[in-house]
């Protein structure tokens, strides 16, 4: 064999090798590796606007809220309305029973009445009385005129010696007298006057008393026909017919229908980006509407925090108790890489998923990954806008870095 022909022969046989380890290689890859596309979830990194997102759960209380107490103790006897009525402040939503107080009340409007009419009969003594006395006046007023007239006649006789000077000066004593004693029944009269006007203040002080008395039973009364007192929804109303009730029990809570506040759980992990201010959407059965956070409470309980968001819009379709979601928008950032949150990754981790590329394969790479807002997450390297990868989860060795997908 020639040189030429050594040559070309052995050129054949590597590049016959070369072509049955790259077949072999070809082979082995795709049957071993390929996973059914039906089976995984692809997802597309999007950029733009990122909001870091805090997602809760919870409920819709009244801002404004009123508690019925028991007055006294009663009984239940008559149930007009339950809980989740819609009620205005007029509305009697129970009746209670107390023939105690019914009997109470009858006593305290008769002792009212007696006061009344002492009062009256006091009145009608004491003008009997004044009477009495300005009779007594008037007649001593004459009696002191007429002595006054005699005087004066006797004064004129007596210088004449027509009347004796000692009979004379007899009659103008007397009628002094008589001037004395009209001037005391003025002054009595005076003083009688003050004492029954005292009186009678007495006796208004009485009457006020027992009007008090039948104003306060009165009112108790009223009390057992209890009325939602504003306008609202029957919150809890947890009482049966017949029941007992002792004073300062609770029968019922009632909530106004506006404004109201959402009362939510969020996780303690994601609490310390919720602050004051921010603002939020309520997502109810019925649409969603717009608020902002007016609190957070400092106290973490079964590893949520409570956060109070007050809404910005008021919704005839929404009522107190209802059962809400909630997301609060804590952070905006621009031009941001994002992808919906792959199974079983965390924020701020790195993980290796599988980016596809145009020819049905898909080879691992690393992904950085920085926070989540609801259900997507920011993606910091790895990936750019664009790119695809399986974010499903895939159950395959750890040393596998390709796949194919078939159809």
């Amino acid at each position: 064999m020639n040189i030429k022909a050594k040559i070309i022969y052995q050129s054949i046989v590597g590049i016959s090798v070369i072509m049955l380890i790259s077949g072999w290689s070809l082979g082995y890859s795709d049957d071993a590796q390929v996973v059914a596309r039906a089976s995984i979830t692809i997802a597309k990194v999007e950029a733009g606007d990122f909001a870091i997102k805090v997602e809760g759960y919870g409920s819709l209380q009244s801002v404004n809220k009123r508690l019925l107490t028991a007055t006294s103790n009663a009984m239940v006897d008559e149930i007009k309305l339950k809980a989740g009525a819609v009620v205005t402040a007029d509305t009697v939503i129970l009746v209670l029973k107390n023939p105690e107080l019914t009997t109470q009340l009858r006593q305290a409007l008769a002792e009212l009445q007696n006061a009344k009419n002492n009062k009256r009969q006091i009145n009608l003594q004491q003008q009997r009385e004044m009477l009495n006395n300005e009779s007594s006046l008037s007649e001593l007023e004459s009696e002191s005129e007429i002595a006054m007239l005699q005087v004066e006649a006797e004064r004129i006789l007596a210088k004449n010696g027509i009347v004796s000077g000692i009979v004379a000066k007899k009659n103008e004593l007397k009628a002094k007298q008589l001037q004395k004693r009209v001037v005391l029944e003025k002054s009595k009269i005076a003083k009688l006057i003050v004492m029954q006007e005292e009186s009678l203040a007495i006796q208004d002080d009485l009457i006020s008393q027992a009007q008090e008395e039948f104003d306060v039973t009165k009112q108790m009364v009223e009390q057992l026909s209890v009325k939602a007192g504003i306008n609202g929804v029957i919150q809890r109303l947890s009482l049966n017919l017949g029941q007992s009730v002792s004073a300062g029990a609770e029968l019922a809570l009632i909530g106004s229908l506006s404004p109201l506040v959402a009362e939510i759980k969020v996780p303690q992990l994601q609490a310390y980006m919720v602050s004051a201010g921010m603002k939020a959407m309520i997502n109810t059965i019925n649409g969603s509407l717009a608020g902002h956070v007016v609190r957070v409470d400092p106290v973490v309980v079964d590893g949520a925090v409570q956060v109070d968001i007050e809404l910005s819009e008021s919704n005839d379709s929404v009522k107190p108790m209802q059962l809400v979601d909630a997301t609060v928008f804590a952070q905006v950032q621009e031009n941001v890489n994002y992808i919906k949150t792959p199974t079983g990754v965390n924020e701020n981790t790195t993980v290796k998923l599988f980016k596809l590329s145009e020819d049905n394969r898909a080879m691992q790479v690393e992904v950085k990954f920085g926070k989540t807002s609801g259900q997507i997450i920011q993606v910091l390297s790895g990936l750019k806008a664009g790119d695809k990868v399986i974010s499903s989860r895939l159950d395959l060795p750890k040393e596998v870095t390709q796949i194919k997908l078939s159809s």
